[in-house]
């Protein structure tokens, strides 16, 4: 299976549900928002598809047959690795590329350095709601509540949602 190399200008994409969507195809600030902390913060992530792996039409698919029940036009944002990556800085998470590891990291806390970006496919059964773009902005389980809302208005100010 084909892997992400989330490089700075490598494109990810954000499913925009049918409340979130703006007029002007403006997405809304809480297409951003980090879902609520779980019981195993290792699992915490902000869910995208990267287009390093599967197409935005498949990823679309994907989307309209998860959420959609197989009906309507699918919004999606496209975002680069970069444009996350400095929002998250710009809101207080130290995340930064190490040239070491061609990976960009974030510091979790005072003593941990994680990987800022994964790949997190979702493979099942079923054809259509198997995800092989799927990956995790990790970063954002270290944004406290006031700098995730911040994050999440950098990122809904800076495009337009697609529609598929």
């Amino acid at each position: 299976m084909k892997t992400p190399k989330f490089a700075a200008r490598s494109e990810l994409v954000r499913y925009v549900s049918e409340v979130n969507r703006n007029r002007s195809n403006r997405p809304a600030v809480a297409t951003f928002l980090p879902d609520p902390p779980s019981a195993n913060p290792e699992n915490d992530h902000l869910s995208v598809n990267s287009i390093e792996v599967e197409s935005i039409e498949r990823i679309a698919t994907y989307h309209r047959s998860k959420w959609q029940g197989n009906n309507g036009e699918v919004a999606l944002c496209v975002h680069k690795v970069f444009d996350y990556s400095d929002a998250g800085k710009k809101c207080g998470v130290q995340v930064s590329y190490d040239w070491a590891s061609a990976k960009w990291k974030f510091r979790a806390d005072a003593k941990n350095v994680e990987d800022a970006y994964k790949h997190r496919p979702v493979l099942g059964s079923h054809i259509l709601l198997n995800s092989p773009s799927h990956c995790g902005v990790e970063f954002t389980r270290a944004l406290k509540e006031h700098a995730a809302g911040r994050f999440a208005r950098r990122l809904s100010g800076k495009g337009r949602f697609h529609l598929f």
